[in-house]
């Protein structure tokens, strides 16, 4: 499962193992991203070109819904990183814990995500 900064990668060309692992369709996108990648569309002007580009990365990846077993595990786990004093940001909760209810090692140059336990993180 693809963070944000790993589709901006994959878009802008930076990263080679991203580019390998899509043309073998081993990646996947959560909802939660595909809302922050349209917020990005539609916060600051985008050519028509990088607009094309991002859609049909969109078109190509399988999205995966947010569903009441993501949700479950949304609640455990903020629970939990607020015990701890590590609360994460919310978007990025969002994003692990739809990373962890689906079993997906979740794709991400962020070291946030490094305080969830549990979670498989491969930096690309």
């Amino acid at each position: 499962m693809l963070d944000t900064n790993a589709v901006r990668a994959l878009v802008e060309g930076r990263s080679p193992r991203l580019d390998g692992w899509f043309a073998e369709q081993r990646c996947c996108l959560s909802a939660i991203v595909v809302a922050e990648i349209r917020f990005g569309l539609e916060r600051r002007p985008s050519s028509a070109a990088w607009v094309a580009v991002v859609e049909g990365l969109l078109d190509a990846m399988e999205v995966l819904s947010w569903t009441q077993g993501c949700a479950l595990t949304y609640g455990r786990l903020r629970a939990d990183l607020e015990r701890n004093g590590t609360p994460l940001a919310a978007m990025d909760l969002l994003i692990a814990s739809h990373a962890l209810s689906e079993g997906c090692t979740l794709i991400s140059a962020d070291q946030a995500f490094a305080q969830v336990s549990g979670l498989s993180i491969e930096v690309w």
